[in-house]
């Protein structure tokens, strides 16, 4: 039986996928290749990962009822959907796989410097192995909570940081020769939005997520896309151009700001920590689902648990492979690749033969 979301719960899945581990390189890679005109660059990336949900969004309300391999199949056979799906389960791997690796190298260098790395990969791989065979309702409903929870702490660190920062950090605002340079950084601002791909293992059922479903999921990418900006922005009035230097530029940030007016928000760093682990558990589960789901399709006579706890152990094992945080952030990289095919090649390519086929019509 295939679980039905309302139109809220889609739009905190893609909220949790995407806000997740990339918040806190986000200000140094963009500045980093873009300077203090990164905004525009983040406001072009924003528009492409806009136009990416949307066409999820269309193929899940076209062919409804069913997730992206049964709609695939229809249109493009059994073989190509096979490449389509191996594609996303590789994709999603490696994804929740290595980002279990790289944040547990943060959390022991900044909070549990003497624990052993493969004891926060096994805790983390745990706690999401228990939410995965939850199912996805329970993940929606999760992602909703701590959806809220990270939107305030977010929004309460960036106000922050704008009311201790200084505005001529910010400054060139935009420069008009370096338009290309704004485009060339396209590959590093789209990264961190790519996640609404995830959008195509939900089935849709027009009776629930009716036509306002567009309104939900694209609203969500261009309010994400916005807090990036914001959070780009108050990092660099706080730090300027030496955030190029810090790989968690956020946090380097908050350790420099004090709210003396408020005790309790004297020091950001246990906030935003505690906010970012909270985005990455929801991206890591919600990466370790769609593993799975897409592996049970092609086992059927295992039972999800089963699956799920094989996936679960494989990826422990894998995470531990690379020796040390560098070797994992160069395989994050790559990932990233696979996640603009995932996101944006394939859906296109499915959406080109809706329309040469009429389904669209059809339905």
């Amino acid at each position: 039986m295939k679980e039905h979301l309302t139109n809220s719960q889609i739009s905190f899945i893609i909220f949790g996928v995407i806000v997740g581990y990339g918040i806190m390189p986000l200000t140094k890679d963009i500045v980093e290749k873009s300077g203090t005109g990164g905004w525009f660059a983040l406001l072009i990336a924003i528009v492409i990962a806009i136009i990416f949900t949307y066409i999820f969004t269309y193929l899940g309300y076209v062919h409804e009822n069913k997730t992206i391999d049964e709609y695939s199949e229809v249109l493009t056979g059994k073989f190509i959907t096979y490449i389509f799906i191996s594609i996303y389960i590789i994709y999603y791997f490696f994804a929740f796989t290595i980002t279990t690796r790289i944040v547990s190298e943060a959390v022991k260098l900044s909070i549990l410097i003497k624990t052993p790395i493969w004891t926060l990969n096994l805790l983390i791989f745990l706690i999401s192995y228990y939410a995965v065979i939850k199912g996805l309702k329970s993940i929606a409903r999760l992602c909703e909570i701590y959806g809220v929870v990270i939107i305030i702490g977010l929004l309460v660190t960036i106000v922050s940081l704008f009311t201790q920062g200084k505005l001529i950090n910010l400054q060139p605002f935009f420069v008009v020769e370096d338009i290309k340079t704004y485009f060339k950084a396209i590959p590093v601002t789209i990264g961190p939005l790519m996640g609404m791909e995830l959008i195509g293992i939900i089935p849709l059922h027009r009776k629930i997520n009716n036509k306002k479903i567009f309104k939900y999921t694209v609203f969500m990418v261009a309010f994400i896309g916005i807090l990036y900006i914001l959070e780009v922005e108050a990092c660099v009035t706080i730090m300027g151009h030496s955030v190029i230097h810090y790989k968690a530029a956020l946090l380097a940030a908050v350790r420099r700001t004090e709210i003396k007016a408020f005790e309790f928000l004297s020091r950001l760093d246990g906030i935003v920590i505690a906010f970012w682990l909270m985005s990455v558990f929801c991206t890591i589960t919600l990466w370790a689902y769609g593993t799975v789901f897409f592996i049970h399709k092609y086992c059927r006579k295992m039972k999800f648990n089963r699956v799920a706890f094989i996936v679960i152990a494989l990826s422990f094992i894998v995470s531990m492979i690379p020796k040390t945080i560098n070797q994992a952030e160069e395989v994050y990289k790559y990932i990233g690749y696979m996640g603009f095919v995932a996101a944006g090649v394939i859906p296109i390519i499915l959406l080109i033969i809706t329309k040469i086929k009429k389904y669209d019509i059809k339905s």
